[in-house]
């Protein structure tokens, strides 16, 4: 079963806004519109029954609940409209051993994991 291929959009799928991306100022223009693009994409492609914020952090991680550092975090509410955090900021230490393109491609590869979560979530699933 592809956790994805079952929320593709059909013919039948009303036009869908429940995609939000917020950013932090200072993210990168060339990584903000990135994620601009991608996620015109994922409206396009994917219907999304929910609605989820998705905040572009400009920092190297964010911090879960439990202290612990991560590349990303998705938070379900029953009340109130879930999220996702991603951190944006490519991190300089990395550059020579990746290309910004690599570092851009993680920190989007992150974007879609935590996407994953919200699926599951939002399909029951462990």
């Amino acid at each position: 079963m592809n956790l994805w291929e079952q929320h593709k959009k059909t013919k039948n799928d009303a036009k869908n806004q429940n995609l939000m991306l917020h950013f932090d100022p200072d993210i990168e223009p060339e990584l903000k519109t990135l994620y601009l693009s991608f996620s015109r994409w994922l409206r396009k492609e994917y219907f999304f029954p929910k609605k989820i914020h998705i905040y572009i952090r400009n920092c190297e991680n964010i911090r879960l609940k439990n202290g612990k550092p991560a590349y990303g975090s998705f938070r379900y509410y029953q009340k109130r409209t879930s999220m996702i955090q991603i951190p944006s900021k490519v991190e300089e230490h990395l550059l020579g051993e990746y290309t910004k393109e690599d570092l851009y491609e993680q920190i989007l590869s992150s974007f879609v994991h935590e996407l994953t979560h919200y699926y599951q979530w939002i399909d029951n699933l462990e």
